[in-house]
């Protein structure tokens, strides 16, 4: 009964496993960025309480081919705890609401619901679409080209630290050339 114990106590704490994890990879495609430590993130204020401006799916895509910004695509579900968390917080912090919006078309999409999208006459369903990118937990973020195509998944809860120097490497395709790891390494030296 004892070992029994302890083994649903191990994994009961297996997934936190992943958030405390000092080593980062490389972005690549249908790889999983992994998050450093925390490092700091310059805190200014942002203009008249701004808050990150999300599009629906087919929107956002046309959006993106338009204006040549990668696509921040988010993964939720209403009932999701951690989602909640991440717009209640990290989603708030105006240094993370200013690199979004500068940088990226947001689009968020709820993988529980039956709401139509109409993607170049394809109609299809939010939940169909996070099926087809097999998404299999909430929250779910993928970083995606103005064309389409798939760069890399980043899955749970992030900080607005962590998140931020994620959102800074994804920008300006650092991560086609540089491992995230000697990314946060180079920063860190500079002291940012």
């Amino acid at each position: 009964m004892k070992q029994f114990f302890v083994l649903l106590v191990i994994v009961a704490f297996l997934p936190l496993a992943g958030l405390t994890q000092d080593k980062a990879v490389a972005a690549k495609p249908d790889a999983v960025i992994k998050a450093p430590t925390v490092a700091a993130v310059p805190n200014t204020p942002a203009p008249g309480g701004a808050e990150i401006v999300w599009y629906d799916y087919d929107d956002g895509l046309k959006l993106a081919q338009k204006t040549g910004k990668k696509i921040f695509l988010e993964f939720t579900a209403k009932w999701c705890g951690y989602c909640k968390r991440m717009h209640a917080t990290t989603f708030k912090d105006p240094d993370i609401i200013r690199i979004f919006n500068d940088n990226y078309i947001n689009v968020s999409v709820d993988g529980d619901s039956p709401d139509t999208l109409n993607i170049d006459g394809l109609i299809t369903t939010q939940k169909a679409m996070a099926k087809e990118w097999k998404v299999t937990g909430y929250p779910t973020y993928w970083f995606v080209t103005p064309a389409q195509e798939k760069i890399a998944p980043i899955t749970g809860y992030r900080p607005k630290e962590v998140l931020y120097d994620i959102l800074d490497y994804m920008k300006d395709d650092t991560y086609k050339t540089v491992k995230f790891e000697d990314f946060m390494k180079n920063k860190q030296l500079k002291g940012n």
